[in-house]
């Protein structure tokens, strides 16, 4: 007997936990997926409009040191124009008229360019007639304080952002420049005052409508007069004075930009927040989520695994039971020793036959066979080669039947087997298979194993319905006693039953 198997996967049951498996987990990490894009969204758009905020508070910083500067330079050229000489700015800086520390660096210039008074001692020779600040104001049409790009101080020696305010004489011609020097860091010096100063890779930026840096820093690097009229600011700035995306430009860190482009002066505040930096809060959820999910997913897994595993089981024993009732319900319809069908199920399929005979009014026929002289063979040669020679006499007995009909060949026990002929048209067809019985079973056996030839023969009688009977077990006992006839006239033969048999 084979041994049992301990589990019997079912492959719709496989699929079925395995689909609903895995679309728990997708509809998980979907899930997880739709929260993590939604709660970064919202972690972006909340940086976005805090970095608005800050930069509308950037803005009107900047406009108030541009405004001071104005009033500042302003002050000193009317005190030029109100007593024809140079103002004493020293004094004004020393007493505290002008108290803004950025502004000390202060100088008046006539129209030639050369310093009338300034704050700092000139070197004799200074001139400033080729400077920006100079020449934009000589044909200014406005009266506006114009921000130059950095310069290299020819008085400071030091980097510095002039700027400038044009003295108009008293007959519309030009008369000088009053210009107001000071250190690009004092542009951004909002920046160190908010919570984003320690932020590292923080953006900020303040950009002339010329396109070069006022002054610029990232984290703490400070930078001035870069060229930024490629950056994507610049350029959106030209059509949306104000606005905020996202972009990994100028140094491929992914930022939020937010910027505002003044008003009152050609100029423009950039912010820009790592986004790494916003989403940060959010990503430490989001990792958390992730973990969940994959923890999930290890559990469903395992489930689904586990229940397979159970389900093969159970389908191991319940299939090995139904294959031990079918073996049972097998052994009770056949015989042990050939296969073939015993007296139980042949005698059912016999009354099937009879049934549809009936129906269809055709032919059927019953054989009833006894080896002739089996005794004597198995007595002289054991038992085992008896066996073996009701096996080899079983297989003989089925290729001789209609292969493509329902015949049936069974065996009742000892040497006598039966065979149901169904659905003939004439006698001479069961005479004819009958023949080819006797003629197979008379050819020597050969007992395995040995080259012990046996020679046997058989003893057939044979009863067709409904000549002979119209009830299986008239037509049985027909049939057996017309094969006790057959081997009382001699044996290897067949006789009909007749009612003088």
């Amino acid at each position: 007997m084979a041994r049992e198997k301990r589990y019997a996967f079912s492959v719709p049951t496989c699929l079925v936990i395995a689909l609903l498996c895995l679309a728990s987990i997708a509809t998980r990490w979907l899930a997880v997926a739709h929260v993590v894009d939604t709660e970064r969204e919202q972690a972006i758009e909340s940086a976005m409009q805090a970095d608005a905020n800050l930069a509308i508070a950037f803005e009107q910083d900047l406009i108030r040191t541009l405004k001071a500067a104005e009033q500042v330079a302003a002050f000193a050229r009317e005190g030029y124009l109100l007593h024809g000489k140079a103002p004493d700015i020293r004094g004004w800086i020393k007493d505290h008229t002008i108290r803004e520390r950025m502004f000390t660096i202060l100088s008046v210039v006539d129209a030639q360019g050369r310093i009338i008074v300034s704050t700092e001692d000139t070197p004799p020779g200074v001139n400033y007639s080729d400077r920006n600040f100079f020449m934009a104001q000589q044909h200014a049409t406005e009266d506006k304080l114009y921000v130059s790009r950095a310069v290299f101080g020819r008085v400071s020696h030091q980097w510095r952002i002039p700027m400038s305010l044009r003295i108009t004489l008293d007959g519309g011609g030009f008369g000088g420049v009053v210009v107001i020097a000071i250190d690009p860091a004092y542009l951004t010096h909002f920046y160190q005052h908010t919570a984003k100063a320690s932020q590292t890779d923080t953006l900020v930026q303040v950009l002339g409508a010329d396109g070069y840096t006022r002054g610029s820093q990232i984290g703490g690097t400070m930078d001035f007069d870069h060229d930024a009229r490629a950056q994507p600011w610049f350029v959106r700035a030209k059509t949306h004075p104000v606005g905020q995306f996202v972009t990994d430009l100028p140094d491929r860190i992914p930022r939020i930009i937010s910027y505002r482009t003044l008003d009152q002066y050609p100029l423009m505040v950039v912010l820009g927040t790592p986004l790494d930096q916003a989403v940060a809060g959010a990503s430490k959820r989001h990792n958390r989520y992730w973990i969940a999910a994959g923890l999930t997913t290890l559990a469903l897994l395992a489930v689904a695994g586990l229940l397979t595993i159970i389900l093969a089981r159970q389908r191991a024993s319940t299939l090995a039971l139904l294959a031990s009732e079918a073996r049972l319900t097998h052994a009770t319809r056949h015989d042990a020793l050939t296969g073939l069908p015993n007296r139980v199920l042949f005698q059912e399929r016999c009354q099937r036959a009879l049934a549809t005979a009936q129906r269809h009014r055709h032919l059927i026929a019953i054989l009833y066979l006894d080896l002739d002289s089996f005794k004597s063979v198995n007595d002289e040669y054991g038992h085992a080669a008896g066996d073996e020679l009701l096996q080899q006499a079983a297989q003989r007995l089925l290729q001789k039947v209609r292969a493509s009909s329902q015949d049936t060949v069974a065996r009742f026990g000892g040497d006598e087997f039966a065979i149901l002929l169904d659905d003939l048209h004439a006698r001479a067809d069961t005479e004819r298979i009958i023949r080819n019985i006797l003629t197979a079973l008379s050819e020597p056996f050969t007992i395995k194993g040995t080259k012990t030839k046996v020679q046997l023969s058989a003893s057939i009688g044979a009863v067709e319905y409904p000549q002979h009977g119209n009830t299986l077990d008239m037509l049985m006992g027909h049939a057996d006693a017309a094969m006790y006839a057959a081997k009382k006239a001699g044996k290897n033969q067949f006789m009909w039953w007749s009612p003088t048999t």
